[in-house]
């Protein structure tokens, strides 16, 4: 499955480079050469792909420490890798292309070209991933909640934490995290008899996964396996420390 999805994203991004080098955008037509625009602007998306990837798994793997902070730490990081993005495809075009340095437009008009395509290349990410999110997956058995079937987690996952996203649910497991179109009520049915609770109103926190505590009542943090970190609301302390989960940093 991991090895299809590599070869499907190959076959996207390059595919997506040599359309732009075949319709060459922005009067990148005026370039000569067929072959150097298809393998600037194949090179050009592949770079995007690299770098924006990473900068995506890098905000996924510390989004639940950043809590509500994590929508403006991703525009944030969105405009720093356009920067880079724009500044190494504009270099790379001069030196192919070194006629550009007087019909070039300026940088400025360069870096929202870049980021225009950035921009529509994460939207169908977006559209890709909204379309991939499973609506089922395989189960044990099923609950009902208010007269209707519920998801449940798949067998052999061991579920950590679950962390309410808008609409979604993040499952996170020691394999990784997942999303699922379900309400955090569902989630907490689904996961059956695994010992846990819900420690704010957007967490639910598997006991078993709490590595250690910190913080005064007023700013409680869990830190779990697998560097997760999940939010106590305040009025959940006192049930906290009545389950004997506080006992040990008392």
């Amino acid at each position: 499955m991991l090895r299809s999805r590599r070869v499907r994203l190959a076959l996207i991004t390059t595919g997506a480079g040599l359309c732009l080098g075949l319709l060459a955008p922005f009067g990148s037509y005026l370039n000569s050469g067929l072959i150097w625009r298809l393998v600037y602007w194949c090179g050009s998306i592949w770079f995007g792909l690299l770098l924006f990837g990473g900068m995506w798994c890098a905000w996924q793997r510390y989004a639940s420490r950043l809590q509500q902070a994590r929508w403006s730490v991703l525009v944030a990081m969105f405009v720093v890798a356009s920067l880079v993005q724009a500044s190494i495809t504009r270099i790379t075009a001069f030196l192919i292309w070194p006629e550009l340095h007087r019909s070039a437009p300026a940088w400025g008009i360069w870096y929202l070209q870049s980021g225009l395509i950035t921009a529509v290349g994460f939207a169908l990410f977006f559209l890709l991933r909204l379309r991939s999110t499973p609506s089922t997956l395989p189960t044990a058995g099923r609950a009902t909640v208010m007269g209707r079937p519920v998801r449940a987690i798949p067998a052999g996952k061991e579920v950590l934490a679950l962390q309410m996203e808008d609409h979604y649910v993040r499952i996170h497991t020691r394999t990784g995290s997942q999303l699922m179109q379900m309400t955090l009520t569902e989630a907490m049915d689904a996961v059956g008899s695994i010992e846990g609770m819900r420690t704010h109103r957007s967490w639910w926190v598997a006991r078993g996964a709490v590595k250690r505590i910190e913080g005064s009542p007023r700013a409680m943090r869990l830190h779990l396996e697998g560097d997760i970190v999940a939010p106590v609301a305040r009025g959940t302390v006192a049930v906290l420390r009545e389950a004997g989960w506080l006992k040990a940093v008392e």
